[in-house]
């Protein structure tokens, strides 16, 4: 991993962990502000910034899992081939042929 994809990986937990103790603290949140705002609290306001939490949250942890699945297959694109599926065979035919056996495959 290069130091921008480890930048952009450390940006992407962050925003994420913010957006999951947004969620998870919606109603501490909101009971703080009523308590500071007073009357002049607007709780349909609020109730629309949790569930905009709640989006974010969805999108962000879509986000990521697309940045997984693209790096899995980078990975799986990058494998190369070690064993083809005819070597055990080609490699039993010049056995036989060393050995001086009659080709019966």
């Amino acid at each position: 991993m290069t130091m921008l994809d480890i930048d952009t990986l450390e940006k992407d937990n962050k925003i994420l962990r913010a957006a999951m103790l947004k969620k998870r603290y919606a109603n501490v949140i909101m009971k703080s502000q009523k308590q500071v705002l007073g009357k002049a609290f607007d709780e349909k306001n609020m109730k629309k910034k949790a569930a905009l939490w709640e989006k974010q949250l969805q999108e962000e942890k879509g986000k990521l899992r697309e940045k997984d699945r693209e790096a899995a297959q980078i990975t799986i694109a990058s494998i190369k081939r070690t064993v083809n599926f005819g070597d055990g065979l080609e490699a039993e035919r010049d056995l036989m042929s060393i050995i001086g056996a009659p080709n019966r495959l």
